[in-house]
């Protein structure tokens, strides 16, 4: 992240994601690997899949968690880095998601380093069976009974 307009967006074609309960559940489809975050990482994909700016991310991050400007942008471009370095977002195109007009959640709460955990063990499993994010469903039809006298 070099600017703090700078936005990424979930790589969509290769990941899939849910934020569920504060935490971030993202499936590399292309390899396999899953990737979880929570609490301040969770709030931060929450914020990426938004289409929020860079500046506006930290900004969240130090309204909800006790944590200074400067370690929340350090630990945010540290993050962001690593979810670019995994495929799972991209440099966004197109405007901006209008800014965020809620107003603070309440009481910080305690601050912990956001933390890409990875786990590369179901990339067998999806070399087995490839999903196909990029595959629209195919509407599969029964073949028509051969006509009669040709055969076929």
């Amino acid at each position: 992240m070099r600017s703090p307009d700078s936005r990424l967006v979930p790589n969509e074609e290769e990941c899939a994601a849910k934020v569920i309960d504060g935490e971030a559940v993202i499936i590399n489809l292309s390899n396999g690997t899953y990737y979880s975050m929570e609490k301040v990482g969770g709030l931060i994909w929450s914020l990426v899949a938004e289409g929020r700016p860079f500046q506006e991310i930290v900004d969240s991050v130090v309204a909800r968690y006790e944590v200074t400007d400067r370690r929340a942008f350090e630990d945010t471009r540290r993050l962001l880095d690593e979810l670019i370095a995994e495929n799972l977002v991209s440099p966004a195109v197109g405007d901006a998601a209008p800014p965020d007009v809620a107003g603070s959640p309440g009481a910080r709460q305690p601050y912990e380093e956001p933390r890409l955990n990875s786990y590369r063990d179901m990339a067998d499993l999806l070399a087995l069976d490839p999903p196909m994010p990029g595959l629209k469903e195919v509407p599969w039809r029964e073949s028509a009974p051969p006509s009669p006298g040709t055969g076929v």
